[in-house]
């Protein structure tokens, strides 16, 4: 049983090895923690919003197209975000003199 377990392992390595599956995974990575540098700051764009509130978000709701389209009850209910907050995030993807009027920090 031992000699069948190492034969495999050696197998699924000398596969890895041919089809360059470690580089195809470091690529992989590389690019989800771009999507996700991208992703905090569309979100840390609505003002009010921290990193914390972002990450959030992300783990509760998902995408930002998810985040657009959620309601202010299934933000509280889904996240631990107060009711200001979530209701600044509804304004800002549905009413356009909200998120175009200039942000003074």
């Amino acid at each position: 049983m031992g000699f069948e377990r190492i034969v495999n392992i050696a197998h699924g390595i000398g596969v890895c090895k041919r089809e360059d599956a470690i580089a195809k995974m470091k690529a992989e990575r590389k690019s989800s923690v771009q999507s996700m540098e991208a992703f905090l700051k569309v979100v840390t764009a609505i003002p009010g919003i921290d990193i914390h509130d972002a990450n959030m978000l992300i783990q509760a709701i998902g995408s930002i197209e998810a985040i657009s389209k959620a309601s202010k009850n299934y933000i509280l209910e889904n996240t631990d975000l107060s009711a200001d907050k979530a209701e600044t995030i509804v304004r800002f993807f549905r009413d356009p003199a909200y998120y175009l009027r200039p942000k003074i920090n």
